[in-house]
């Protein structure tokens, strides 16, 4: 779920990676960082601080010695978490509909896991829509971009020119070392205008067992995005870069997204925080960046990643960007942030869009939430 650059363009389109296994996670057992989110037979495990040590403790928080209890997490983030819809995840989800475009080089077991993602997803985010949408999932490995390549809708095809050339980036990159347990794993989504529908492409290291909990949400949170903007961007969509960030800064398409994906695979509030701090942890690969230690370098690292710069500069948009994100929920609620969201296929400018929306511009905003940003980014250890 991170922007990647080719040559000199930068794709407008997201993906994730995920580390090679090296022990089977298990309750009690070691970790390493904090946060840490880890699956093993249909189980999900989060790594905390338990005594003096870091130890695999239940998502679920059952077993939540070490975890960090509800009455000591952040009042922002506590009130961020609670703003979240949680209940809509456990609805229908009548205004979305997905079809699954399934290589047959993609495990039936996996499959099964994904869409029980993907439906929780589109729970998740069904009431955004006052229609009913289609969404074309792909679901391939290292070994399927002929398979890609050849999917077809109506006598179009699925996917784009820039869709595929990412995807065949990602499928080299993703294809899994010699014995090695697990692969690497990407996803990118967006809307479709010449189609009418959502489209979302999750590639799978043809070795993997278990699917990142929450890439599913994640990418789906893109479709609501490029969803709105193509109102406004008659010819958005596919991939384009060209029009990605004009009115929607990376840190919010990127931080959104994370903040999102993250709240939406969260049992309890004191899960929550570790988790988000792990989100957070992707600054460590921004060193010129994440040395921030003033109010006032939030706000003047906020406004250099508005836009895609260097690939460094790419890791901020969702580290940082998901903090800011967590203040803007916590502090507007929910249906106002949608309302951001939405509005992006209204106002040319985001800034134009947060006078209209919450009543105060881009840099107010960055001022107002800077104390905020400040004090989960000295939390961080990178």
């Amino acid at each position: 779920m991170r922007k990647y650059a080719v040559g000199l363009v930068l794709l407008a389109l997201t993906f994730s990676c995920l580390e090679s296994a090296v022990a089977a996670p298990q309750l009690g057992g070691s970790c390493r960082q904090q946060g840490a989110i880890a699956h093993y037979l249909e189980k999900t495990f989060v790594c905390a601080k338990v005594g003096k040590g870091l130890k695999y403790i239940a998502s679920d928080g059952t077993v939540n010695s070490g975890v960090v209890p509800v009455a000591k997490v952040d009042a922002t983030v506590l009130k961020a978490y609670n703003a979240f819809d949680h209940a809509a995840c456990k609805t229908a989800h009548p205004n979305i509909t997905a079809n699954y475009l399934v290589s047959p080089n993609y495990s039936p077991e996996m499959v099964d896991k994904q869409k029980a993602l993907f439906e929780q997803a589109m729970s998740c985010y069904n009431n955004y829509f006052s229609r009913s949408i289609s969404v074309n999932i792909l679901l391939a490995t290292e070994k399927d971009y002929d398979f890609m390549v050849s999917q077809t809708m109506a006598g179009k095809p699925v996917f784009d020119a820039i869709q595929l050339r990412w995807a065949k980036f990602m499928m080299e990159r993703d294809t899994p070392k010699s014995n090695s347990q697990r692969g690497g794993a990407s996803g990118s989504a967006g809307w479709s205008p010449s189609l009418g529908s959502g489209w979302m492409i999750i590639i799978d290291a043809s070795v993997n067992k278990t699917p990142d909990s929450h890439m599913a949400s994640h990418e789906f949170v893109h479709i609501l995005q490029s969803f709105s903007k193509s109102a406004l961007f008659v010819n958005y969509g596919d991939g384009s870069a060209d029009a990605d960030y004009v009115n929607m800064p990376t840190w919010f398409w990127e931080g959104t997204a994370e903040l999102f994906s993250t709240a939406s695979i969260t049992a309890t509030a004191n899960y929550f925080s570790p988790a988000m701090d792990q989100v957070r942890t992707q600054g460590k690969e921004s060193p010129s960046l994440n040395k921030i230690t003033s109010p006032a370098e939030v706000a003047s690292t906020l406004a250099k990643i508005e836009a895609p710069s260097t690939q460094e500069a790419n890791m901020m948009f969702y580290a940082l960007g998901s903090v800011i994100c967590e203040y803007i929920l916590a502090t507007y609620g929910y249906d106002k942030y949608w309302q951001i969201m939405k509005n992006a296929g209204t106002y040319p400018s985001f800034d134009e869009n947060l006078k209209h929306t919450i009543g105060l511009g881009k840099n107010e905003l960055y001022a107002n939430a800077a104390p905020f940003v400040l004090s989960q980014w000295k939390q961080t250890k990178f």
